[in-house]
């Protein structure tokens, strides 16, 4: 019998046992929440404490300062005023003085009631950026409320012309308004003479004060500094403690290599008008000082070796507010700051056409007045720092 050739059938495969995928269970991933850090208890005056926030808000993601270069500075820094535009109380127009290389861009602001005196304006932009429209609404300020006339001055800057190029354009404009040049053309008074500076051009008024006392530029009735810059040193402890609301230490730092490449020679008191040994003699001072500047510290050591040296020096604090808080004419605090500073301006001024000397206003840490013409409380605290330091 022949043999089956069917193959057996093949085994039968079972399939194999799978379980059934099943996702891994995962909580859903949710962002860390932080906690709203709430308001920043250093900027103690509401409207300052929203103004920074706006502004922290519109330059995120900007590149700082020393990275990014003083094309860049200049070009932030412009702020696009008025220009010069008369306004019911002041005459204002541009006009061209003489620095020390050449002609230079001024804005001279004069009160339609006439004016007592004549003050050089230094605006501020750490010797890299900054013009005329920089501190447009602090000159208009001061002109209009001191009854003065204001020239600003738009002094070279670095790094194309580093120290001494501005302080020497302002030394020689200085000099040539004392002789009537361009104050006749100007119509405004060749004496008294008074210096004032924001920032930068704070440490820049100063070196005319220190040159001043020296015989070197005119004689000065009054200083008027507005959160000025005095020292190459930035180790303070205002530094460590504020320079997140700017100017950073590396911004600072920045500025003081653009200004002054010689780092021996920021060290000089021709250079740091802290750093001067002495200094008696100096004209009547007025000192607006930030409570949350970097540069705070600086500016009350400069008036505690003021009122030591027996300068009469009113040292104007204003608690809660950044450094460059007097750049916006908005703010109350801004405000009034000036019209204090403006006071004291007056005063001395007053004291250089013969008038009696003054008393210092002080302002108490409540806002209330203290002396007269302060004005009411108006947010951001403004006090004398003779004030402050009884309260503490």
């Amino acid at each position: 019998m022949a043999r089956s050739t069917v193959p057996p059938s093949a085994p039968q495969r079972r399939p194999e046992h799978r379980p059934e995928h099943r996702p891994e269970h995962r909580p859903e991933h949710r962002p860390e929440q932080r906690a709203d850090p709430g308001p920043d208890p250093r900027l103690t005056d509401p409207q300052v404490a929203a103004w920074v926030a706006e502004r922290a808000r519109t330059t995120r993601g900007y590149l700082p300062l020393h990275v990014a270069g003083a094309a860049t500075a200049r070009s932030r820094a412009r702020r696009g005023g008025p220009g010069p535009v008369d306004d019911e109380r002041l005459l204002v127009r541009d006009v061209v003085v003489r620095g020390a290389a050449g002609p230079l861009p001024a804005r001279c602001y004069r009160p339609r009631a006439g004016a007592r005196a004549t003050v050089l304006f230094l605006h501020g932009g750490g010797w890299v950026s900054g013009d005329l429209d920089s501190d447009d609404a602090t000159c208009r300020l001061l002109a209009a409320a001191a009854g003065v006339a204001v020239l600003s001055l738009g002094y070279r800057l670095a790094p194309e012309h580093p120290f001494p190029a501005g302080l020497e354009d302002a030394a020689a404009v200085l000099c040539r308004l004392a002789d009537g040049d361009p104050a006749g053309a100007l119509g405004v008074p060749a004496a008294p003479l008074a210096v004032a500076g924001a920032g930068a051009g704070g440490q820049i008024a100063a070196l005319l004060a220190l040159r001043s006392r020296a015989g070197d530029v005119p004689v000065l009735a009054h200083q008027l500094l507005l959160c000025p810059v005095l020292d190459c040193d930035l180790d303070r402890a205002s530094h460590r403690e504020h320079e997140d609301l700017g100017p950073s230490v590396a911004d600072l730092a920045w500025f003081w290599r653009t200004y002054v490449p010689d780092r021996a020679a920021r060290r000089s008191p021709r250079v740091s008008p802290l750093r001067a040994p002495q200094l008696a003699g100096l004209p009547p001072t007025t000192v607006v000082v930030a409570g949350a500047d970097p540069l705070r510290d600086e500016a009350v050591e400069f008036c505690e070796r003021l009122e030591r040296a027996g300068v009469p020096v009113r040292p104007v604090l204003v608690e809660g507010v950044p450094h460059a808080f007097l750049e916006e004419p908005a703010l109350a605090g801004a405000q009034r700051a000036l019209r204090v500073a403006a006071e004291h301006l007056a005063a001395d001024l007053s004291v250089g056409l013969g008038a009696a000397p003054a008393a210092g206003r002080v302002l108490d840490l409540t806002g209330g007045r203290a002396g007269g013409g302060a004005g009411e409380r108006a947010g951001g605290v403004v006090l004398d720092l003779r004030e402050r330091a009884r309260r503490s």
